[in-house]
């Protein structure tokens, strides 16, 4: 079974280049790592835990929402050794030594709103918060994060040996998921084997290789001869996907983010970001529909807001009902830019005190749909009398200009939300990836309600007030669409719950003889 990185997540693929789950720096990476170690919380694709596929098997909260008891089944590493409550409380000892350079460091609170973590016994621990939380979000964002690591084995090394070793593959010996590794080539590929000492869904594969391939046309190639056995389906090569004789194509729905226009709110060529009348009017001149249709295919829904619309489980009532404050309304654009005082210039530019309503947007390079997408939003800003140039640069050199706050005026990503839809690393003042400098009083308090009140509602009024102000511009995430070999199955468990899952893939010949429209394999 070969497969390039990235497949499921409907971007090109890329390297691997670290093994170590606390020191990853991309998806890529932790596609890998999510075969090599099992989580203490498995979180579904309904944003649900299963403690049926959880280390886990219970979590106890106090009435007070501070006290936080788990317990765990009997599970082993692949040497033999049990895993306890001490590995997990390892993990998390790691996270507060490594700090910031963890990359989800205060992430559902974890270390920052940990008052005591005390292991009770080899199969029970108790974390204690320095304040009441919402449980919901504790869970999903922060006890997620404490997958047990071998504390028997890593143990042994300081972080800066732990750090040169992350691509070794003699450091990852010992494992407790459903794969061990075979070999770790940089550069060219890694090899992975069935774990014998497994205890949850046994792999029927016998060797799952993930290839590093690094453009959408080396995917369909890929497919086309039979190299690999699964890909992404790019956007820009929809045809030539579509015409490749057997294969299957299987439709997934879009990953729990979103992509957005980031505002650099620190520069101030570009000041008149901070009015909410113009940051609306850019909202509302996008035709987010006709993306859609045009370059999507149709694989996704409308996005305003910072809550995925699919699965719709966080979304609060207004947004379940299609009642946001921004939509698709040239009109109501011009409108709102009259109001701010920008007026139409003789080169269909508005101005404002001898100034025009203008900016540069960063786009990263390669994309061809991307690019179709940019030029489109351009077209859109001018028709309501903003200027948005476009200046293309490579991905490693836009992550090192957003660094830099005097050096860009807008630019774009997508954001993956993981289990839970709270944005603070994004809008709150001082945010782990607030590099745009964004702030708002009402949005911090916001945002600290969702994570410390039980229930829904505080993430509703949350959502509800990030989708008027529109810190950066909310856009829909595309849907991915997966092309793979006719005789696999199990394709939609495997990209199923946020992470891979090797282990439920299997090859049946005897079956899907055909090329089919869909995946519907167990």
């Amino acid at each position: 079974m070969i497969v390039p990185p990235g497949v499921g997540l409907g971007t090109p693929p890329a390297s691997v280049t670290s093994l170590n789950p606390l020191l990853i720096g991309s998806t890529y990476d932790g596609e890998a790592v999510s075969l090599l170690y099992e989580g203490l919380l498995f979180v579904n694709s309904k944003h649900q835990i299963d403690y049926s596929r959880s280390i886990a098997t219970g979590v106890t909260v106090s009435a007070d929402d501070t006290t936080f008891t788990v317990t765990m089944r009997p599970w082993t590493w692949s040497d033999g050794q049990p895993v306890t409550a001490s590995d997990v409380k390892y993990t998390y000892d790691l996270i507060k030594k490594l700090g910031p350079t963890y990359p989800d460091y205060g992430g559902g609170g974890i270390p920052t709103a940990v008052k005591a973590f005390t292991v009770m016994n080899p199969n029970q621990f108790k974390i204690v918060t320095t304040h009441p939380v919402n449980p919901i979000w504790f869970e999903l964002v922060g006890l997620s994060q404490l997958t047990p690591y071998p504390q028997h084995v890593w143990g042994k090394y300081s972080v800066n040996q732990m750090w040169r070793r992350q691509s070794n593959p003699a450091f990852f010996k010992v494992v407790d998921g459903p794969f061990r590794l075979v070999s770790f080539a940089l550069g060219r590929h890694i090899v992975f084997g069935p774990n014998p000492t497994y205890q949850g869904h046994r792999a029927k594969i016998h060797r799952f290789i993930m290839t590093f391939l690094h453009s959408a046309g080396s995917e369909i190639e890929g497919m086309r001869s039979g190299s690999i056995d699964m890909s992404n389906l790019p956007f820009s090569l929809w045809k030539a996907g579509h015409e490749l004789k057997n294969v299957r194509i299987v439709r997934m729905p879009p990953n729990f983010g979103f992509d957005y226009i980031q505002l650099n709110y620190k520069n101030p060529k570009v000041s008149f970001f901070r009015n909410v009348k113009v940051r609306q009017a850019i909202a509302d001149s996008l035709n987010e529909r006709a993306k859609i249709k045009l370059l999507f295919h149709n694989t996704t829904n409308v996005q305003h807001g910072p809550v995925p619309v699919d699965p719709p489980t966080f979304l609060s009532p207004a947004a379940k009902a299609g009642q946001y404050p921004v939509g698709f309304n040239p009109a109501k654009a011009r409108k709102l830019l009259d109001e701010a005082g920008w007026k139409m210039g003789p080169d269909g530019i508005r101005q404002k005190d001898g100034r025009k309503l203008s900016f540069t947007y960063l786009a990263s390079s390669g994309g061809a749909t991307a690019m179709l997408s940019h030029e489109m939003t351009q077209q859109s800003l001018r028709a309501i009398g903003i200027d948005m140039k476009i200046r293309q640069v490579t991905f490693n050199q836009l992550l090192a200009i957003v660094n830099r706050p005097l050096a860009w005026e807008a630019t774009g990503f997508g954001w993956s939300l993981g289990s839970y839809p709270s944005d603070g690393a994004q809008l709150r003042t001082g945010g782990s990836y607030n590099q745009a400098g964004y702030s708002d009083k009402k949005m911090d308090r916001l945002l600290d309600a969702v994570t410390t009140t039980p229930g829904m509602d505080a993430l509703y009024k949350y959502q509800d007030y990030a989708s008027e102000q529109q810190p950066e511009i909310f856009e829909e995430e595309p849907g991915v669409v997966v092309l793979a070999n006719p005789h696999l199955r199990g394709v939609r468990k495997f990209l199923s719950g946020g992470a891979w899952q090797a282990n439920y893939l299997y090859f049946d010949k005897s079956s899907c003889t055909a090329r089919l429209a869909d995946d519907t394999a167990p």
